[in-house]
Parts: structure tokens; sequence; C-alpha cells
């Protein structure tokens, strides 16, 4: 099957908020959850699908927390826009053209086999990005076990040292999905998690473009985290072509476009 990166994504969390003192007592909440890997184990039936962190055999406490973050609660008009599941021919170019064109920051949540694939496209173009971990193959995380997600996490976190020369600090899990072993593996590897507040509407409003900008313009707050794609079907080769002008909307309601960790530490 050809990698078209038209990932189908459910609707986006309601709620917009920073969940925070997730201190990831991920594979201690249920003894029951944790019994029943433990007999499969015994059994030899081979790891669960993980439906909570519970499943996980055991665990250690990690040495720090995990952060769950949708939105950041402040009062400067700031916004940071991410993308998701690149880079590929289809549409990161034309992304970092338009932040480039207008000076903003942006956060890249990439895919690692996609990155090692196509590190040409973003060579020299990502200074004043962030970027932030998506998985290896766009792996729902929720249905791997605590191994297979680590080792997706992991190579994903490798490959960015490698073509970036930056160590990642965020983890967004394919669509938002923080059941079974997400918890555990963004506290392994130093992670918080991102998610978002704002979602483009291509897949709906790509046929009417003048209400997919002002869904996103009327619709951002101070602390937004606005999520977009640079890759897959027309719909979303649609949103990039109107980045410019929700670039220029926001501007116009007085927002300042920022990485999603500045973002975070400007609440500080």
């Amino acid at each position: 099957m050809s990698d078209t990166g038209e990932d189908r994504r459910p609707a986006r969390p309601g709620r917009r908020n920073v969940v925070r003192g997730i201190g990831l007592a991920a594979g201690g909440l249920f003894a029951a959850g944790a019994g029943f890997a433990t007999e499969q184990a015994w059994r030899g039936d081979g790891p669960p699908t993980p439906a909570s962190a519970a499943s996980v055999d055991s665990w250690q406490p990690p040495d720090r927390q995990v952060d769950v973050v949708w939105s950041v609660d402040i009062r400067r008009r700031l916004v940071a826009l991410t993308f998701d599941d690149g880079p590929m021919a289809k549409w990161t170019p034309q992304a970092l053209d338009a932040l480039d064109e207008a000076a903003v920051p942006a956060t890249f949540f990439v895919v690692g086999s996609r990155l090692v694939r196509n590190a040409h496209l973003v060579e020299g173009r990502l200074g004043r990005h962030e970027i932030g971990n998506h998985t290896w193959n766009h792996d729902d995380l929720s249905k791997l076990s605590l191994a297979h997600a680590y080792r997706s996490i992991h190579r994903t976190h490798e490959a960015i040292q490698q073509v970036t020369g930056r160590t990642p600090r965020l983890l967004r899990p394919p669509w938002g999905r923080l059941g079974g072993t997400t918890l555990h593996v963004a506290a392994q590897h130093g992670y918080d998690i991102a998610l978002w507040s704002l979602l483009v509407q291509d897949l709906r409003l790509s046929r009417e473009p003048a209400e997919m900008v002002s869904a996103v313009v009327d619709n951002a707050r101070p602390g937004t985290i606005v999520l977009a794609h640079d890759v897959g079907a027309r719909s979303r080769e649609a949103a990039v072509e109107r980045l410019p002008a929700m670039i220029r909307g926001l501007r116009g309601r007085g927002f300042d476009f920022v990485t999603v960790s500045q973002l975070r530490r400007a609440a500080l």
C-alpha cells in the first residue's frame, strides 16, 4: 500500500485545557489489567493489546511527570501552529514556503519513516521551527505492546536527532490517542504530550476556503494550539494554500505566532 499520508482522524477533543500532573503511574492504575498481562505471558499467549496503561506488565515510576497539553492558559495573544504527518512532497514544501514568507514559526510532528526518506525536503529549512515525535509509521500507540510502542517512538526520536541535530521534547500520538502504553513511552523519552484545541477543518471545508479560514481565525483564543497537516489528500493542499490567509487573519486579530514549547514557556 502506498504511503499517501491520508490518515483518518476522529473528532478533535472538546476540552481546552492543560492537564498537569499525569505522573505516569502508567501500568499501575488497575491491578487487574497488569494481572491479565501477567497471566497471558505465563500462558505464552503473547502481549495483550493495551486497553489502558495498566496492561504494562511491570514498570518503574518515571523520574518525571508527563504533562498533556491541549492549549495554554495565557492572556497574551499567542497561538501555536502545528503540522502533523510529514514530511512528504505533498505538501510539506508548500507549508514551509508559506511559513518562511510570513516569518512564522511552527511545530512539526513528524513521522519517523517519512523523515528518513524525505530528509532532503526539510534540510536547512527548520531553523525557526520545532520538531516533535509522531511515531515511526503513524502508529496507533493505544494498540501496541510496550516493546513495539517504545521501538516506534525511539526510532523516530533517533531519526529526528540525526536529521535535525536536535532532541525532540514533545510527542503527539496519532489521532490523539492516549491509551495503552502512550504515556509510559513518553516518560521514558522525557516527552510531554501536545494535543490541540483547534482543528483546521480541511476535510469538511476545503471547497469553501473562506469558511475554512474564518473557522480558524474566528475561533482562536490566547494559548490556542492549531492542528493542520502538511501531507495527504487534496483537502490538505487546500488548507496549506490558505495558510497565508489564516496568518493574516490571526495577525489582524493581534495574535503572534510561537512554537508549542515557546507557548508553554510564555505561560510560566
